[in-house]
């Protein structure tokens, strides 16, 4: 059965993750407008560092880690925090990933691009897009598992009236020989009833030939 595997989906998530970051270098950036919220590179350090550690082998630093951007977020849910989480949902890798959570918090996010500095909308974005890759890949996955589900129920649907064909027909042959049988018979029978009645000819002639002679010797002796 085709699956895709879940390191196999996380690396090649995390390689595009990579590429989109790289677009965050500052001297490629442009200066956000008078009207941005404007914060220091600082932040963006700081929402990367988040994503390493929940990308992390260590379960319980991934657990934790999650857990305090969760809290973060429900006890004060400022555009920062409420990104953080996006981010950390939209985050392959750790058991709290929810790509489909996290593509409503990222579109909900960019909604209001006035209220993130240059950095945080290209990261939100570069996030967004690798959700959606996640998506797909899921929903392809699920395409593929369907495909062969189905493929696997016919070949078993086809092997099974296969065998109900075969053991019919084993059952037909042999309701056809003990007919053939029973025909065989019944011409063996007819075969001695016809041969009992029948007299043979010649049999008939010498019975003839005595009855006349009798006939013709009784008057003489007379």
């Amino acid at each position: 059965m085709i699956r895709h595997s879940g390191t196999s989906v996380c690396i090649a998530l995390s390689m595009l993750l990579l590429c989109a970051c790289e677009s965050l270098n500052p001297s490629q950036s442009r200066l956000p407008d008078s009207s941005h919220t404007v914060r220091g590179e600082s932040d963006v350090n700081d929402y990367m560092d988040m994503l390493a550690r929940l990308s992390s082998t260590d379960p319980v630093q991934q657990s934790d880690t999650f857990y305090q951007v969760e809290q973060a977020s429900l006890q004060a849910p400022t555009t920062m925090n409420q990104l953080r989480y996006a981010l950390a949902l939209a985050m392959p890798g750790h058991p709290a990933s929810d790509p489909v959570k996290a593509k409503k918090l990222l579109d909900q996010a960019l909604l209001y691009p006035e209220r993130l500095s240059v950095s945080e909308l290209a990261l939100g974005k570069s996030m967004l897009h690798v959700t959606e890759q996640w998506l797909k890949l899921q929903a392809e996955n699920r395409r593929l598992l369907a495909t062969v589900d189905d493929r696997t129920r016919a070949q078993s649907n086809s092997e099974r009236r296969l065998q109900a064909q075969s053991e019919e027909l084993i059952k037909l042959r042999k309701a056809l020989d003990a007919a053939q049988q029973k025909l065989d018979a019944i011409k063996d029978i007819e075969k001695s009833i016809s041969e009992r009645s029948t007299t043979p000819a010649g049999t008939r002639d010498t019975g003839n030939r005595d009855s006349t002679n009798q006939t013709q010797t009784t008057p003489a002796g007379r």
